[in-house]
């Protein structure tokens, strides 16, 4: 009596014939899933903020000196080595009051430091400062710095501004939160 065989199962050769259309299509699946991935990092992590030029910044001067109200609130969120709020009252061009971290400075020569005319000085200050191609801001010999600024439209005061310098701790950020013209 002859022996029954089940020919219901499909060879090995058949079994590996179908299956590597599958493993091609996941390994690619794969690698498009890793570019994507890189490609997504780098475009959420790249930063909005142009680059600032001594010319934005003289045009941005400019502005505020035509249009700047001698009369304002800025409330300010800085970053940084020592991150926090600033608030900064100016009528008629002097500071009337300020706090930082909620709390007024006791030495009032202080105040002054967040008002927009002083912003300014201080992004004059780090241009020279970046100038210096042996120590910037007093970095390690050979450090680069990068400087990122928006200032706004009509009134020109910087509304963003970030210093980077490379491979150090001496990044310094601050973003106005609130500008609120006095008249």
């Amino acid at each position: 009596m002859p022996i029954a065989t089940d020919n219901t199962q499909p060879s090995s050769r058949s079994r590996r014939s179908r299956l590597r259309p599958l493993v091609l299509g996941i390994g690619l699946g794969l690698v498009v899933a890793v570019f994507a991935g890189f490609a997504l990092a780098i475009w959420l992590g790249r930063n909005p903020l142009p680059r600032i030029t001594r010319a934005n910044l003289e045009a941005a001067i400019e502005r505020w000196e035509k249009h700047g109200p001698a009369s304002y609130n800025i409330d300010l969120m800085l970053g940084g080595k020592r991150p926090g709020p600033i608030h900064v009252e100016v009528r008629k061009g002097e500071v009337t009051a300020m706090t930082r971290d909620g709390v007024t400075p006791s030495q009032r020569r202080t105040w002054g430091y967040w008002t927009v005319p002083e912003q300014f000085e201080t992004l004059r200050a780090d241009f020279d400062s970046a100038d210096d191609s042996e120590h910037p801001f007093g970095a390690p010999a050979g450090s680069q710095s990068v400087m990122r600024a928006e200032f706004d439209a009509e009134l020109g005061y910087p509304k963003q501004y970030q210093r980077q310098v490379l491979g150090t701790d001496l990044d310094v950020q601050w973003e106005v939160t609130r500008f609120e013209a006095i008249r």
